[in-house]
């Protein structure tokens, strides 16, 4: 592979171009990733803040996702160094951390995320996401360019914060967690509310002001996602693989009951 997931990522975000995603909450195959470049997406999520992902299963899904092309980021449950260094060193290439509200947060996540003199993530003792001709050595000054450090934005406080959030060293990319900001903001669900829309914009404004991406998910209504990508959002969580899957059983299902109901209609 001439280029790793994580510079043809940045690539695609300094050109302003799009980076599909989804969370991966019920998958249980390596296949994941695959399935996921062959319908053009350019990133994966593994949760392990709301899914019953399993570090075995993880490790196989994450490095099949490298070698298809794929960038597999975690979601840790927690801002724990120890987590974290456990994501990163089985097969993750990147993190999108939760309710990351203050600077002080966000420089403890991107310092557990790289290795020294870069941060304080623990040197395993082979790091494969590279292949296996590769000494530990080179294969973690790799690593420390390749990790994507995405921090999420999911509270009034971390608005009140995202301009010193974004200037901190080591965060790449401001994440806004739609569902969870709307239920701190007393307006849960309304993802077409203007006060999400002012977050989506603030937040995009001090991405670009300090060179980093804005990426945004939760919506699963068309509507506000013109906006939103007006803004500036560019990495995209579509939707997790259980609404994916039910959207596209459901769209099946209107099909072939459309072409029954009119061979019924004609016959009438």
């Amino acid at each position: 592979m001439s280029t790793w997931p994580g510079t043809a990522f940045r690539a695609r975000m300094r050109a302003g171009e799009l980076a599909l995603g989804s969370n991966l909450r019920i998958s249980r195959s390596a296949e994941a990733g695959p399935i996921l470049a062959a319908c053009g997406f350019h990133w994966a999520m593994i949760d392990f803040e709301h899914s019953p992902a399993s570090p075995h299963l993880a490790h196989d899904i994450a490095f099949s996702a490298i070698r298809a092309g794929i960038l597999p980021l975690a979601r840790p449950s927690s801002h724990d160094p120890h987590e974290i260094a456990g994501l990163l060193t089985n097969g993750a290439l990147g993190l999108v951390v939760p309710h990351v509200d203050t600077p002080e947060q966000a420089a403890t996540v991107t310092r557990a995320a790289r290795f020294a003199p870069r941060g304080s993530l623990s040197v395993p003792g082979t790091l494969a996401h590279f292949g296996y001709d590769k000494g530990l050595a080179e294969a973690c000054l790799i690593f420390n360019e390749e990790v994507v450090v995405t921090v999420m934005i999911e509270s009034r406080t971390a608005i009140e914060n995202v301009e010193a959030i974004a200037a901190v060293p080591g965060v790449d990319g401001l994440f806004i967690g739609g569902s969870d900001l709307l239920w701190d903001l007393g307006l849960p669900g309304r993802y077409d509310a203007p006060e999400l829309l002012d977050a989506v914009e603030r937040t995009c404004a001090a991405a670009a002001r300090n060179g980093l991406f804005a990426g945004m998910g939760g919506p699963k209504d068309e509507g506000p996602w013109h906006g939103f990508l007006r803004a500036g959002m560019r990495m995209i969580l579509t939707e997790n693989d259980v609404t994916l899957m039910m959207r596209g059983a459901r769209d099946r299902r209107a099909f072939f009951e459309g072409v029954l109901s009119a061979r019924t209609a004609a016959r009438a």
